[in-house]
């Protein structure tokens, strides 16, 4: 990972296992965690609806989907909003159970080195930034896997009326 010397606006969101680095316009708010709604029994890393700012959102865990370990509730859960970042209309917002407050940084790439560790299938890469482990998350995926599931399809992204 070289390149420029302009600084990279991003947010380092804490997980169980491993933060996640994002770009910072990815997020639309963060939010105490109360638990969703249980809609969708049969996904296991698809946890439910949450209501917010009068849209159904679906809530995912993404270490479930990315194949790794998730405890459903802790003192320091919270809720990070997600803006799409496809053009996909059906889901203008979806949200991520994450381990506290995100913390925003600004980086350059020079600060941000490939990790030598396999990454799982929701990650585009694993790195090492200013000698933290981290993981960037594949957030197309994401939401590809998210519009594709039948029980979202079902369920999610409704305008309460």
């Amino acid at each position: 990972m070289s390149g420029s010397h302009k600084p990279i606006s991003s947010v380092l969101i804490p997980m169980q296992q491993r933060p996640l680095l994002i770009p910072s316009v990815c997020i639309a708010g963060i939010q105490d965690y109360s638990r969703p709604e249980a809609n969708y029994p049969e996904t296991e890393w698809l946890l439910g609806d949450l209501d917010w700012r009068g849209t159904k959102i679906p809530v995912i865990s993404f270490e479930r989907l990315n194949h790794g370990r998730f405890a459903e509730f802790s003192a320091t859960n919270r809720i990070a909003i997600m803006h799409r970042t496809s053009k996909n209309d059906s889901l203008p917002f979806y949200a991520m159970v994450v381990q506290g407050i995100p913390q925003p940084l600004t980086l350059v790439r020079e600060e941000v080195r490939n990790s030598a560790e396999e990454k799982g299938p929701m990650e585009k890469y694993r790195i090492i930034m200013r000698d933290v482990p981290a993981s960037i998350p594949d957030l197309s995926l994401v939401e590809q896997k998210l519009t594709s599931s039948s029980d979202l399809a079902v369920g999610g992204c409704q305008r309460n009326e």
